[in-house]
């Protein structure tokens, strides 16, 4: 099995991948403790703090009183940029700060005849942008969207120098597939590779579901294969809807989708949390339960939340992610969704940097990784432990491949135990570990070791190394 690259860049607990699992009962039944043995410990999903403040709203007369879920946020060179899908056709906005939103005039499409909104020059429904680090400049943004009549269903591309001058491409990007709201693309660097994540509809079980498609070119898509289904378990009644995929930012071998899932019973939507090591299997820690639920406000809880494209950065260890709100149920006519100021609109959904999932101990618990080569000099965390709560690391040396229960492979080594690290206390987003005060690690580069964790009212977020 692979060690899913621990020991490089930086770990999250997406799953209990990198823990070793230890042995607990010796053969023959002789009385002992085990050695390895994970103790004490979950994995931690942890709730966003969702601000119920619109920060887009349908203010302006050409959007016609709508806003869709449909969105894309994303970083760019220091700027938060949000295309958004309205009555109008897409929105573009952009913020310094994740709360603060500007529309711009662009003046590139005429509505009731005038150029005067911040209408981008291209109205594709369901929209996806990325920016594509390897493209040409003309073609560093990218957009994929769906089309789609009472015969056929389309995955749409086009490309642009700018994010806001569009120039839709000739042919569709993949056929005869049952593609529907929000599409997400990326150009996976990793892989050297793009990959599409399309909604779909499994026309056995009438369920909708997530499928995946992996590409050279940005130009034509192979058939997708699906990666997302319903858990077994779920309610008969209960669709994926939107994938809200995402990378973990910054993290290896990890990746996010916030699922807007639809209960076709109440007619409502909210979001659940799913992640995967490779994008290709995926699980949702949570079960059936779901991430956000439903969003209060002063005048009343919007019933339907569906998750946007995107995570950013918002300030020093804080993340934001945006759900699409709308006080009607999904299916309710469109003209009584567009109707007062209000009634629908985006907003924030804040997360701790690395936040989304944890390592956690609600009293004294710890573990072990799996082995791994050490070519780091040193290692810091993500962590937060409670009053009177504290983290610490010890190195161990280990041979590669060590199984079973004989212990002889996995060593103290001299100046790096639990009581030669300096206890984490408090809340720090990227803290080094330190043995008997330094930091240093260079000297341990290629050897095979393993690290054990002791935590006490903790919560481990991410290792870098």
């Amino acid at each position: 099995m692979r060690n899913w690259g621990i020991g490089q860049g930086k770990w999250v607990f997406v799953d209990w991948m990198g823990v070793e699992p230890g042995y607990g009962t010796q053969w023959g039944g002789a009385v002992t403790e085990g050695w390895s043995v994970p103790h004490g410990i979950t994995l931690k999903v942890h709730e966003p703090t969702v601000d119920p403040t619109l920060v887009i709203a349908a203010d302006q007369p050409w959007e016609q009183g709508y806003i869709s879920a449909y969105s894309t946020f994303l970083e760019d060179g220091g700027t938060l940029r949000c295309w958004y899908e309205n009555g109008g056709g897409i929105g573009y906005a952009e913020s310094h700060d994740g709360v603060d939103w500007k529309k711009p005039n662009l003046g590139l499409q005429e509505w009731n005849g005038s150029t005067e909104n911040n209408l981008v020059d291209i109205n594709r429904h369901g929209h996806g942008i990325f920016i594509d680090p390897v493209a040409v400049e003309s073609e560093r943004y990218k957009m994929v969207s769906c089309h789609w009549t009472e015969t056929e269903r389309k995955v749409l591309g086009a490309v642009s120098a700018d994010g806001l001058h569009w120039t839709p491409l000739p042919r569709p990007l993949m056929e005869h597939q049952h593609a529907d709201t929000q599409n997400i693309a990326l150009y996976d660097a990793t892989q050297g590779k793009y990959v599409l994540y399309t909604r779909q509809m499994d026309g056995v079980s009438n369920r909708r579901g997530i499928n995946r498609a992996v590409s050279d070119s940005f130009r034509h898509f192979p058939d997708s294969e699906p990666v997302m289904e319903n858990n077994p378990l779920d309610a008969p009644d209960l669709d994926i809807y939107c994938n809200g995929y995402s990378p973990w930012p910054g993290a290896t071998d990890a990746h996010l989708m916030r699922l807007s899932m639809y209960e076709r019973t109440p007619d409502t939507m909210n979001v659940h949390l799913a992640t995967s090591r490779d994008g290709m299997v995926w699980h949702r820690p949570l079960g059936q339960n779901a991430w956000i639920e439903t969003v209060p406000s002063a005048t009343g809880k919007y019933e339907t939340v569906y998750a946007c494209a995107g995570v950013v950065s918002t300030g020093t260890g804080e993340w934001s992610t945006y759900v699409g709100v709308n006080r009607l149920l999904h299916n309710e006519p469109v003209d009584r969704k567009t109707s007062e100021l209000g009634v629908s609109g985006l907003v924030r959904a804040a997360v701790r940097e690395d936040g989304f999932v944890s390592v956690s101990s609600r009293g004294r618990g710890g573990f072990w990784t799996v082995p791994f080569e050490l070519n780091s000099d040193s290692i810091s965390i993500n962590a937060r432990t409670l009053y009177s709560g504290f983290l610490r690391c010890q190195i161990l040396s280990s041979s590669p491949g060590d199984v079973g229960s004989d212990t002889r492979f996995i060593r103290d080594m001299e100046g790096y135990t639990l009581d030669d690290c300096q206890p984490i206390v408090g809340d720090h987003i990227d803290t080094p570990l330190t043995w008997n005060g330094s930091a240093d690690l260079s000297h341990l580069r290629g050897q095979t070791v393993r690290l054990r964790f002791d935590l006490y009212k903790a919560d481990l977020y991410a290792i870098r190394f």
